[in-house]
């Protein structure tokens, strides 16, 4: 399991945003010069913050400039600040590089996490900062840097052998050298389990899961005594509801790994296989297999199957105390505080061991503070959030003619469509959108934190990534929303076949059984502005863009819906979403605040398929037809487009794996972060005003860290529950990095 760095942001995130714009979006009310007189009167005080040495400072006062009107002063402040922090990064590594090369590690940290306070998300630092603490036995804060340096990574080379690097450290062993055919077996089952979307279906789960098994079944054949596919091997017999067979896998890896920092959480999940086992009969055999298909569909993040599951268990014997405790935990990571209890007491009626009575207890004592850090990190959020999607979709400016300018490229390559969905879009600046999206994903990383599964804060961290264009974090997040019968949703500009003068903003519901488009705004091409639609959409105008049982989507907004039997087909066209009716064609062109979607090409196509599989995984829609992602042979003669342009790496704030993703869990390295978290806490918290309930409730998880510490780190084991472990194919070198 992925730890989440969302403790990091745990309290941080309680902090007032350094920004001269209110959390509504006040340009709507100021005239134009008004809003010119604000930006130059925050340019002149980041100039002077810049003259006097404060550079952090300085850039927040032009990115607040360009949140009331762009200009060029403020850009090439924040470029002439961009440049002067990346040369200081690179003076620190170059000193920290020459301590480390001249074994002063510690000398070397101190310097590094001077570089994190400039550049916080900056790979190479966090990774160097790692084999600092590798190199003086500091194995829990070596994985947690890694982990933020992998989350800071794309998809590649660098990141495996990183996530290989990282099993290493947690099992505590160095990676033994494998000759070529053998290493190239183990990088096949790597590659296989690290591919993103390994879920094929419903009703192809398990046989998907079995192919795994079937690699790990032939690699123990090869190394025997290898400890990741000794663990990985557990996993396999747990899977297959042969718990016994499993605890005795883990007692194989326990001796294998004398110095693991997953040790005591292998120790928890082998007493629980040996209480599984202990089960006899037909019917301890039949909650065996519950309890077996349940990890099959945590795996996938089938988490409502995953709860029917230990809920049938339930049924079969009432009282065997572990199927309250999955429940209750499962419940209270979905923050349904409710049920959780429910379980939870129970379990504590039922289990005899003082231990697991105190455990259960650690969690029943801080449901409530916790639901009230979670909601007060969602509304930080939502306020951001929506204040960014009121004006992207042109709902604060109706009436006012839209400002959105084509680009050059965009006049001479894109269609006439495309240009119309443009103009209707209104546009912020790049770096305010960017730092605004990543202070609302501080908050909601610290809301998942408390509350993995939560439907509100998962549904606007996959919004968030999608603006990224981290399709596969938005997924994850997706799979938790939909997984408790709410519909993902994004927000898009939509265009019909019959009417193609008019654009509609809407936010796209996309269903199990139905889709369904909440209209926001209409676009009038001729006055060039946004018009309000008949009924407002929700309390917040944007459709309700957070979702829970209290706040379902709107059914009263204006909308269509569209039912799977009412299509002829899906497809991607260009960079749209094509949605064929009987008698109409809708175009859809999601939104993105922080670059412009690609016009043509391979790069097009790949923007807009990534929105048209969200239809199959959803929707269901098997039949959807996706656009040719490589370059076509006419394309090869043009210039197209670069699938970085598309913005698939835009540096927010540090993000989240999510569940499922692949990496070693540790309560060892859970226990480094939550610290990490107070300590951020404890040096940002003098003169900060908190709201006092805030205040009250922060303190109060501070004054307990071990009952914090504990429930994040059952949270976390019962939804990773055991994951298969990246194997090391080949020992790493602790070589210094000055950039990825």
């Amino acid at each position: 399991m992925k730890l989440a760095p969302a403790l990091c942001a745990l309290l941080l995130a309680f902090q007032p945003v350094a920004s001269a714009m209110p959390q509504g979006n006040p340009p709507a009310p100021l005239t134009k010069k008004q809003l010119e007189a604000k930006a130059k009167e925050l340019v002149a005080e980041g100039k002077a913050l810049e003259k006097q040495g404060k550079l952090a400072e300085a850039r927040d006062k032009y990115v607040d400039a360009e949140g009331f009107t762009s200009t060029g002063d403020a850009l090439n402040g924040i470029h002439r600040i961009d440049d002067k922090e990346k040369q200081q990064v690179e003076s620190i590594l170059s000193q920290a590089r020459t301590l480390y090369e001249t074994g002063k590690f510690t000398d070397s940290l101190q310097q590094l996490q001077k570089g994190l306070e400039i550049q916080p998300s900056n790979p190479a630092l966090h990774y160097d900062l790692a084999l600092c603490y590798a190199n003086t036995g500091d194995g829990p804060n070596a994985a947690l840097q890694l982990d933020l340096a992998i989350d800071s990574l794309p998809n590649n080379k660098e990141r495996t052998e990183l996530l290989e690097l990282r099993s290493s450290i947690v099992m505590g062993i160095p990676a033994p050298t494998f000759p070529g055919d053998a290493r190239d077996n183990l990088a096949s089952f790597n590659a296989r389990f690290l591919q993103e979307g390994r879920d094929p279906g419903e009703n192809r789960t398990q046989t998907v899961e079995s192919s795994l098994c079937d690699q790990i079944a032939a690699l123990k054949t090869e190394f025997p005594a290898n400890p990741a596919i000794l663990f990985n091997t557990a996993k396999c017999t747990e899977e297959a509801a042969q718990p016994q067979d499993a605890a005795q896998q883990l007692a194989n890896y326990l001796q294998a790994t004398p110095f693991a920092l997953d040790r005591a959480d292998v120790q928890v999940q082998q007493q629980d296989l040996a209480s599984l086992a202990s089960l006899s009969g037909v019917i301890g055999q039949s909650v065996q297999l519950h309890f077996a298909t349940a990890a099959r569909y945590l795996d996938y993040r089938h988490f409502d199957r995953a709860i029917t599951e230990y809920e049938a268990a339930e049924q079969i014997q009432p009282d065997f105390a572990p199927t309250e405790w999955q429940l209750g935990i499962l419940y209270e990571c979905l923050g349904n505080v409710t049920k959780a209890r429910q379980h939870l007491q129970l379990y504590q009626q039922m289990e005899t061991d003082a231990a697991r009575k105190s455990a259960a207890d650690a969690h029943l004592s801080t449901l409530d503070d916790r639901h009230d850090l979670y909601e007060a990190n969602v509304e930080d959020a939502e306020d951001i959030l929506s204040a960014l999607l009121l004006h992207a979709m042109g709902i604060d400016t109706e009436g006012v003619k839209h400002r959105a300018k084509l680009t050059k490229n965009e006049q001479s390559h894109a269609s006439d469509r495309y240009i119309m969905t443009t103009m209707a879009t209104e546009r912020f600046s790049q770096p305010y959108v960017q730092r605004q999206l990543g202070i609302a994903q501080q908050d909601v990383n610290a809301a998942l934190d408390i509350f993995p599964l939560g439907a509100e804060a998962n549904e606007m961290l996959a919004i968030i990534d999608l603006q990224g264009n981290n399709w596969p974090a938005a997924y994850r997040c997706y799979d938790a929303v939909a997984s408790q019968n709410f519909p993902v949703s994004f927000y898009a500009q939509v265009n019909s076949a019959h009417n193609s003068k008019i654009v509609r903003a809407a936010k796209v519901e996309i269903g199990s059984d139905a889709i369904r488009l909440v209209y926001l705004t209409s676009y009038n091409e001729k006055k060039q502005i946004s018009e309000a639609p008949k009924e407002s959409a929700g309390e917040d105008d944007l459709g309700n863009l957070i979702v829970s049982s209290d706040q379902p989507p709107d059914p009263n907004a204006e909308s269509l819906v569209i039912h799977p039997e009412d299509l002829k087909g899906i497809s991607t066209d260009k960079n749209f979403v094509l949605l064929k009716l009987r008698k109409d064609q809708l175009y859809l062109a999601p939104l993105n605040m922080l670059s412009d979607a690609p016009v043509e090409g391979a790069a097009a196509r790949t923007f807009g398929n990534e929105y048209t599989r969200m239809f199959i995984r959803y929707l269901g829609y098997e039949q959807a037809r996706l656009g040719k992602e490589g370059m076509t042979a006419g394309e090869k003669f043009k210039l197209g487009f670069e699938i970085a342009e598309v913005g698939l790496t835009i540096g927010l704030t540090i993000g989240t794996m999510g569940v499922g993703a692949p990496a070693a869990y540790s309560s060892a390295v859970q226990a480094v972060q939550i610290m990490h978290a107070l300590n951020v806490y404890n040096a940002v918290s003098t003169g900060v005003e908190l709201a006092n309930q805030t205040r009250q409730v922060v303190n109060t998880m501070r004054a307990d860290m071990t009952k914090l510490e504990q429930a994040s780190n059952d949270d976390q084991r019962a939804l990773s529950g055991l994951e298969f472990k990246i194997i090391p194919t080949q020992p790493v070198p602790l070589k210094f990095r000055d950039k990825f």
